[in-house]
């Protein structure tokens, strides 16, 4: 009995802790850890066309480093955009005036963030100024829609010119392509003048021993007389 006492005692501890630890990792996740925000910080607010998965406490950073938290998140029915709330810790008050402010990711699909880049004016900002730079957040699905777009739009610009491409190339009838060459009237011309330069050189020749006949007879024909 004393030793299923036992037993039980130490089964129900790590019971005890475990669903402590849990706790604290949901605690860790969820920011509620460091939802106190001290009495003396400083509020500054931006404007964002899209958030995206941005959420209250959500960190503010600068350089990397956690300045402070997003305090809350409204949405102006005026200019239709996403009205940011940050509380920056006390110690940094030295954030020039031109800062921007973008909505960055912490890994490829981890949380997001804002991230505070300065700016070169020798002025800080105060409690309640508002950031004038803003970067919204890179939303997955928005750039995967632009570039299925432009991949379309670029496919329909280019078909066009294939198109008249493959009819400057089309290949000739198989009737045209089979029929065999004819000769041409001029390589026959040659052959016609030769052969009839053969032709006529005989006709020649006797049209020439003509007169010497003749000659010959009517030589003939005055000795007869005589």
């Amino acid at each position: 009995m004393q030793q299923s006492k036992v037993l039980e005692t130490w089964v129900g501890l790590f019971v005890l802790l475990g669903m402590a630890a849990l706790f604290f990792l949901a605690m860790k996740v969820s920011n509620l850890a460091d939802l106190h925000v001290k009495d003396d910080s400083y509020r500054l607010f931006a404007r964002f066309q899209n958030v995206g998965s941005l959420r209250e406490r959500s960190p503010v950073s600068m350089a990397g480093v956690r300045i402070g938290r997003v305090s809350s998140i409204h949405f102006d029915n005026k200019t239709y955009e996403a009205l940011v709330e940050m509380h920056i810790e006390p110690q940094y008050n030295t954030i020039p005036t031109d800062t921007t402010a973008n909505i960055l990711t912490a890994g490829l699909l981890g949380e997001q963030y804002i991230g505070l880049s300065a700016g070169a004016e020798e002025e800080f900002l105060k409690d309640g100024d508002k950031i004038e730079l803003s970067q919204s957040a890179l939303v997955l699905e928005e750039v995967i829609s632009r570039f299925l777009f432009n991949k379309a739009e670029s496919g329909s610009e280019k078909s066009p010119s294939l198109s008249l491409s493959e009819e400057r190339t089309e290949p000739q009838h198989p009737a045209a392509a089979e029929a065999p060459a004819q000769p041409k009237s001029q390589d026959m011309a040659p052959d016609k003048t030769a052969t009839g330069k053969h032709a006529s050189a005989p006709s020649s020749k006797v049209e020439r021993g003509k007169p010497e006949l003749v000659e010959k007879s009517t030589a003939s024909k005055v000795k007869r007389s005589e």
